[in-house]
């Protein structure tokens, strides 16, 4: 991820875990793993208290953007953050499972971070599990394999998509960028 950023001209640390008193513009959450791993994000956050403390642009790709959900079908003793009220579970419709490979998103509402890209392009997956949120206000973005399952979230100053925008060419940079425009413009 952060060299990502700096393809797109912006600059990125790596950091181990959030402090609220750091002077980051924003903050984002890669996963590759599955969800028992998540309350280990819980925890680099400062814990499910101190989430509220999160005032900067998040974005949460893959096992990060299921991260944003109380629960999940992969791992039922592992708690999520809660921020998306809804459900991760393994993706129905008889196709392979892990989908892997570029699918596209249809975009459900305008939002920043589609800034400069159309409407169902596509993007790089890799999951058996997707997002299902209770809330339709939360939903920025909807793919389909095998089945409809929600692939772009917001709430509040938290995203997550289901792809992996680092591995998704032009369209993918775009959306970094545009998620680093987000970060600079959010404080002013």
């Amino acid at each position: 991820m952060a060299n990502a950023f700096k393809r797109v001209g912006d600059n990125a640390s790596v950091v181990g875990a959030y402090d609220a008193e750091s002077d980051l513009a924003g903050l984002v959450i890669p996963g590759v793993a599955s969800f028992r791993v998540v309350p280990q994000i819980v925890a680099a956050l400062g814990g499910l208290k101190n989430i509220a403390k999160v005032k900067i642009p998040v974005l949460c790709i893959c096992l990060g953007m299921q991260a944003l959900f109380r629960e999940s079908e992969e791992s039922k003793c592992a708690l999520g953050l809660g921020i998306v009220p809804g459900k991760v579970r393994k993706i129905n419709g008889g196709l392979r499972l892990p989908q892997l490979g570029w699918n596209s998103v249809k975009q459900e509402k305008n939002d920043p971070l589609f800034y400069g890209i159309k409407d169902g392009q596509y993007f790089y997956f890799a999951n058996s599990y997707a997002s299902f949120p209770q809330d339709a206000k939360t939903i920025l973005g909807t793919t389909r394999y095998g089945e409809k399952f929600v692939s772009v979230v917001r709430n509040q100053n938290w995203w997550g998509v289901q792809f992996h925008p680092e591995k998704s060419g032009g369209d993918g940079l775009r959306m970094i960028g545009n998620f680093a425009e987000i970060c600079k413009e959010w404080g002013k």
